[in-house]
C-alpha cells in the first residue's frame, strides 16, 4: 500500500533524482579514499592522464571513466522504443535498431545504451576502434563476448562476416532481433568461449577450425576470461592478418599478463589512452590492448 502511493505521490523523475542523490552520497567514502591514497604519492610517479581523472573525481564524484568528455551524455535523454511484436526494448544506434533483454526495464535501457555510448566515444580508452585500427570490407569479425551487439551492429555493413559469441541465454533473443536485416551475414552462437570443450562450451580453434571463413579480427571482452579465450585460440592467432582488440581490465594484473601473452605470439600491442575507475587499489587500470600480428 505504501509503495503504491509513494508510486502515485511521486513521479518518477524526482524518484530517479533521488536515488542518483542516495548513491553519491555512498560514493563518498570510495572519493575521499581515492583522493586520500593518491595524495600520499608522489605526482611525477602518476601520469597526466590519472590526475586529469583525479581532478574530476575532486569536482564531480565517482564514475568509471573520470573525464569530463563523458558528462555530455545524459540517460534521460536516451530515446527508448517499444516493440510489442516481440515484447523488447530497444534504441538507435547510427539509425539502426538495436534491442534488449526482456528482464530489462526502460529506465535500465537507458543506462545501459547511455554507458555503451560513453564506452565507445572517441575519447573512451574502452573504444575498440581508431582511424589506425579498423575493420575492412574483408574482414571476417569474431565478436566474443557480445552482450547487447553494438560493436558488431556499429560494423555489420563495413564487413563481410560476423559471428556473435554471447554466452548468456537472455540476450539471444535480442540479439537475433538486431541483427535479422543481416541475417545472411551474422552467426549468432549461444556458448562460453574457453580453452576447453563441454555443455555450452567452445574454443575457437574448434569452432573455426572445420570452417572456410577464418577471422581476421577478434573483439574479446568477457568479464575476466580473456586469457581462457586466447589459450583456446592459438590455431586463430598464428593467422597473419589478424587483429584484437582485448580488454585488459577485469583482473588487477591482466594488463600485464595480457599484453606479455600477445607480444610473444608476435602481435604489436598498442594500448588505449586513458584508464577505468575500479574499486581496488590502485583504482585505475588500463582498459584495452589494440593488437596487430606482425608478420616476420
Amino acid at each position: 500500500m505504501i509503495q503504491k502511493l509513494y508510486d502515485i505521490l511521486i513521479p518518477k523523475s524526482f524518484r530517479l533524482i533521488f536515488i542518483e542523490l542516495i548513491n553519491r552520497i555512498k560514493s563518498l567514502p570510495l572519493k575521499r579514499t581515492i583522493l586520500h591514497y593518491y595524495s600520499h604519492k608522489k605526482y611525477n610517479y602518476i601520469d597526466s592522464i590519472i590526475l586529469e581523472a583525479l581532478e574530476y573525481i575532486k569536482h564531480y564524484g565517482i564514475h568509471s571513466f573520470p573525464y569530463t568528455w563523458q558528462k555530455k551524455y545524459k540517460y534521460r535523454k536516451v530515446k527508448v522504443l517499444n516493440d510489442k511484436s516481440v515484447g523488447l526494448f530497444y534504441t538507435f544506434l547510427d539509425g539502426k535498431p538495436l534491442y534488449f533483454k526482456k528482464s530489462l526495464k526502460i529506465w535500465d535501457v537507458k543506462r545501459r545504451f547511455n554507458f555503451l555510448s560513453i564506452e565507445q566515444d572517441n575519447f573512451s580508452p574502452h573504444k575498440y576502434l581508431t582511424s589506425d585500427f579498423d575493420v575492412n570490407s574483408d574482414d571476417i569479425i569474431a565478436d566474443i563476448g557480445a552482450a547487447e551487439g553494438n560493436f558488431s551492429l556499429s560494423i555489420v555493413e563495413k564487413v563481410k562476416k560476423i559471428y556473435l559469441f554471447e554466452a548468456e541465454d537472455g540476450w539471444i533473443e535480442a540479439l537475433y532481433k538486431t541483427f535479422e536485416p543481416w541475417k545472411d551475414k551474422v552467426e549468432i552462437v549461444n556458448a562460453f568461449v574457453s580453452d576447453k570443450i563441454g555443455e555450452k562450451i567452445i574454443t575457437l580453434n574448434d569452432f573455426f577450425r572445420n570452417k572456410q571463413d577464418k577471422p581476421t579480427f577478434l573483439k574479446i571482452d568477457v568479464e575476466g576470461a580473456e586469457k581462457s579465450v586466447l589459450d583456446g585460440a592459438s590455431e586463430i592467432l598464428n593467422n597473419s592478418n589478424l587483429k584484437v582488440a582485448l580488454c585488459t581490465y577485469h583482473n588487477e594484473n591482466d594488463f600485464d599478463l595480457l599484453s606479455e601473452f600477445m607480444w610473444q605470439n608476435h602481435f604489436k600491442i598498442i594500448p588505449s589512452d586513458g584508464y577505468l575507475l575500479v574499486t581496488q587499489e590502485p583504482y585505475f587500470r588500463k582498459v584495452l590492448i589494440r593488437c596487430t600480428k606482425v608478420v616476420n
